[in-house]
């Protein structure tokens, strides 16, 4: 997401959730709870406490920075439960770098608004065709080696989809589900049995 927003393309796609104990629980204080100052290097609880540790890592393959916040200030907190479950009873924060922290906390925030949410639900339309295609037809690979033969798969694909979709607007009380075979071969011979009426 960050590489194509330098880019200048903008991804509708929904961005990796918060996965800390008290986002997964909806309780308690997320990271987007923490202000983050960049230049000096600290973080600040929703309490007003400022961090005490730094420390630029490798997660995962991927630079990363744990901010750690100090014993003494998490042992003496009021609302330490709603703040953190580790045995140490102090927060760590694990945050990416800055340009890629402030992207993902964009993306997160954007997400919960109307306007993406709408912008999701045309993209969630097209997947579920594209989807549609590669269960049915098996569109994933094609079966024939040139351009031309490949395009006529697609075409005949594209019908197959079109037809399925037709019987299901034409029979709503169908099962959603059948499988490849039986159902190409169901609606061939409904399909031929609607022509010759």
């Amino acid at each position: 997401m960050h590489e194509a927003a330098v880019r200048g393309i903008t991804m509708v796609t929904p961005a990796l959730l918060d996965h800390s104990p008290q986002a997964k629980a909806d309780a308690g204080f997320h990271k987007s709870a923490f202000r983050i100052d960049w230049k000096v290097r600290q973080a600040r609880c929703p309490q007003g406490r400022t961090s005490t540790g730094w420390f630029p890592v490798r997660q995962h393959g991927r630079d990363a920075i744990v901010v750690q916040f100090a014993r003494t200030d998490c042992h003496a907190c009021p609302v330490q439960d709603k703040c953190t479950t580790s045995a140490r009873g102090t927060r760590i924060l694990s945050l990416r770098p800055k340009e890629l922290h402030e992207t993902l906390t964009d993306a997160r925030a954007e997400q919960a608004t109307k306007t993406w949410k709408t912008k999701y639900a045309l993209r969630a339309g097209i997947e579920g065709t594209i989807n549609q295609a590669l269960d049915v037809t098996g569109l994933r690979r094609a079966r024939y080696r040139g351009l031309p033969k490949v395009r006529l798969q697609h075409a005949f694909s594209a019908t197959a989809v079109n037809v399925i979709r037709l019987d299901a607007h034409w029979n709503p009380g169908q099962p959603s589900f059948t499988p490849r075979t039986s159902r190409l071969t169901r609606l061939s011979h409904q399909l031929a049995a609607r022509t010759r009426n």
